[in-house]
């Protein structure tokens, strides 16, 4: 049968579960902070966006606005860099570091960024075990308490391979982020976009946006944590 397993929970699943809280909070935080602060171009975010798209050779790119708060990505199977309303209307140090983080994903796509391909890949499994692997992890669950039997187990087991895609797209996110972040601020620079001055706030709005995805580690810590054998 499968139980709760404390040891684990304390250990591992706690400790991942305040890093994806500090991880988001600090994403939030930094973003509220620099929105603050008013960038040296004057340019909004779709502004920026389309000088740097025209600086870094990426004329196939198409700049779309979409709803949300930071719900800013972009889409390498249709070539499209979607800007939250704020970011693409914001003149703010947060707007253009958002839109070069974006941007950098694009080059990593039109330069064949192997991690960036690997993540391209597993998003379809990893938006499937996100929303399905938690319900099949359930059903078995509750299979295994109410039958005795051994095929609920088998059940939950499949449910929890299928959720390991999310686990497995953290991985590989990480440092896709990171490099991300690191060519935005050349982008930045490189596209005369930003002045000195601005380069340190920047550079920390960049740093928290390489770890938005760590909350994701949040969710698989619920799931992995809760159905595991004792």
């Amino acid at each position: 049968m499968l139980l709760w397993n404390w040891p684990y929970f304390l250990y591992v699943a706690l400790p991942i579960m305040v890093l994806g809280f500090i991880a988001s909070s600090w994403v939030k935080q930094t973003y509220q902070r620099y929105s603050q602060v008013r960038n040296a171009s004057g340019l909004p975010g779709v502004d920026v966006a389309r000088r740097i798209l025209a600086g870094a050779g990426l004329s196939d790119v198409t700049v779309q606005v979409v709803d949300g708060e930071l719900s800013d990505n972009y889409d390498p199977r249709n070539k499209t860099l979607n800007l939250s309303r704020g970011v693409a209307g914001g003149t703010s140090v947060a707007a253009e570091a958002v839109v070069a983080h974006e941007i950098g994903h694009a080059l990593q796509d039109h330069q064949g960024f192997f991690a960036m391909r690997i993540r391209s890949g597993l998003i379809p499994a990893a938006n499937l075990g996100s929303q399905a692997g938690p319900l099949i992890v359930i059903a078995g669950l509750l299979l295994s308490i109410f039958t005795g039997s051994g095929f609920g187990f088998y059940v939950a087991l499949a449910g929890l391979f299928l959720f390991a895609a999310v686990v497995l797209f953290q991985l590989v996110t990480t440092p896709v982020e990171l490099d991300a972040s690191r060519r935005a601020l050349r982008l930045l620079a490189e596209n005369g976009v930003i002045v000195p001055e601005e380069q340190e706030g920047a550079r920390r709005m960049l740093r928290a946006a390489a770890f938005t995805y760590l909350t994701l580690l949040y969710y698989a810590s619920l799931v992995f944590g809760n159905r595991r054998s004792d």
